[in-house]
């Protein structure tokens, strides 16, 4: 683990992260983690909750609002590689605490504007800081926690993306009808405070940060006593960082060589149309479920059963998806498809319609569970970073057709009812594109099971994003 030096150790970096045992230091991060994910999940969906009583108050047609959600998904494109450059440059905790604080307030200011304009500049600005805070969370978890927990404890923290997907939805249930669409956002706000506050006291900083940024030698050494009490940490001790790896090129054409020329694309496709449904629910349920008819109490519980149905999904495939490998993720793009179609049918009787909405949600969030999974498998080393930010891309495009085509279709006179049928044919077509992709992995390393994958040894598990699914 360490030379000594006169008293003195010198510790390698990664050995010393990584042989560290789960304490209460190491759970109160993860925790806070998720919160910090819970509380961009929250922001994530509350324009969708607030869309409708925008609607009955300003006297608007839904397509008014369209751009305010696109411009959040633009906001959380470009806020994901900035406020991760920034992370690099300053550090992950101070990131994190500013994009939850600016959220918190930019949600404040929201509750005050009277136009549409407004509205869209500030979901402009409220993206840039939701899309920012998730890869300095991820970055984090990946420098302070031991390789051998790594790829859980980033699945685990994820899962509270869907978790805070869904309490915009119970918010807006119980205190939208008394005190108006400003509660969602400042319930958010508190939360959001409250978690920034949290982070800011008791959250360590990346101590891969502390060492490689240099000048920080004597933060990185409380750190460590903290993170590993059982060694003797002498005054003088030091880290020894690891030798930087050579930047890969980040050509795309071995994306495309042998195998993978079929491997890619489709993996492309499956990520874009599963986003596409999944940023449609966000953008369009509650608004379809209220034009169905439902009281804005109902529409709000009612919605965030996608979410929920999420949840539970990412809590089933976090313990099962190796042994399952690629072929359930077929039927959940089958099954996916008629249930996202049915979403807005509010004739069903209520558990039936209930039970269709978190079954949409079950499917559409365990598809992209099962995707990220096989991001880390799919591709060697030498390319899995490229391969990773190519299906970022296709993601982001596809979440950002969901306000676009909804919109359009509205403008075309489509009834309501009728526009979950855009992102459930898109599910049809995800669902074909996942059946190629199932051939070519078994083409490509002889069984359709993740755990078996030829290059399964040198994966590494990717965390759920925002805004593509991805890290």
């Amino acid at each position: 683990m360490g030379d000594d030096m006169g008293g003195a150790s010198v510790f390698e970096l990664n050995e010393f992260v990584d042989g560290q045992r789960l304490r209460l230091v190491s759970i109160v991060f993860i925790v806070l983690s998720a919160l910090a994910m819970a509380s961009d999940g929250y922001d994530l969906a509350s324009l969708g909750y607030i869309a409708p009583e925008l609607l009955k108050q300003w006297h608007l047609k839904p397509t008014a609002l369209v751009p305010a959600f696109s411009a959040g998904i633009v906001g959380m494109m470009i806020g994901g590689p900035l406020l991760g450059l920034l992370g690099d440059r300053y550090g992950r905790k101070p990131m994190i605490v500013a994009g939850l604080t600016m959220i918190a307030v930019l949600d404040l200011i929201i509750t005050r504007v009277r136009h549409t304009g407004d509205l869209v500049v500030l979901r402009f600005f409220v993206g840039l800081m939701v899309g920012g805070v998730f890869p300095n969370v991820a970055a984090l978890i990946a420098e302070l926690t031991p390789r051998r927990i790594r790829g859980k404890t980033l699945v685990i923290v994820s899962l509270g993306v869907p978790l805070g997907i869904a309490t915009p939805g119970l918010v807006a249930s119980r205190l939208v009808p008394i005190h108006g669409w400003q509660a969602i956002l400042v319930v958010g706000s508190l939360i959001q405070l409250l978690v920034a506050v949290a982070v800011a006291l008791v959250m360590p900083e990346s101590i891969k940060y502390l060492v490689e940024r240099g000048g920080r030698d004597r933060d990185a050494m409380r750190l460590a006593r903290r993170l590993r009490p059982e060694l003797a940490i002498a005054e003088g001790s030091r880290f020894a960082a690891p030798s930087a790896r050579p930047a890969a090129k980040g050509s795309m054409r071995p994306l495309f060589a042998g195998a993978l020329v079929l491997v890619t694309p489709m993996l492309w496709i499956c990520q874009a149309s599963n986003q596409m449904a999944n940023f449609f629910s966000l953008t369009w349920l509650p608004t379809l479920l209220q034009a169905g008819g439902a009281s804005t109490s109902s529409a709000g519980a009612t919605a965030s059963l996608f979410s929920l149905g999420g949840l539970g999904a990412g809590v089933v495939l976090v313990i099962a998806i190796d042994r399952l490998g690629v072929v359930p993720l077929v039927g959940m793009f089958l099954v996916g498809a008629p249930l996202v179609a049915g979403m807005a049918i509010t004739s069903l009787s209520p558990t039936a319609h209930a039970l269709v909405i978190a079954g949409a949600g079950f499917c559409v969030t365990g598809i992209q569970i099962g995707l990220t999974a096989l991001l880390g498998l799919l591709y060697p080393t030498a390319i899995r970073s490229v391969g990773t930010g190519g299906t970022q891309a296709a993601g982001r495009l596809g979440a950002l057709a969901a306000p676009l085509v909804g919109g359009l279709l509205l403008g075309l006179q489509v009834s309501m009812s009728k526009l979950p049928f855009a992102p459930a044919a898109l599910l049809v077509v995800g669902g074909v594109a996942c059946i190629m992709l199932t051939v070519a992995c078994r083409r490509q390393f002889g069984s359709f099971r993740v755990g078996e994958f030829s290059i399964a040894q040198d994966a590494v598990k990717v965390p759920l994003d925002p805004v593509a699914g991805t890290a």
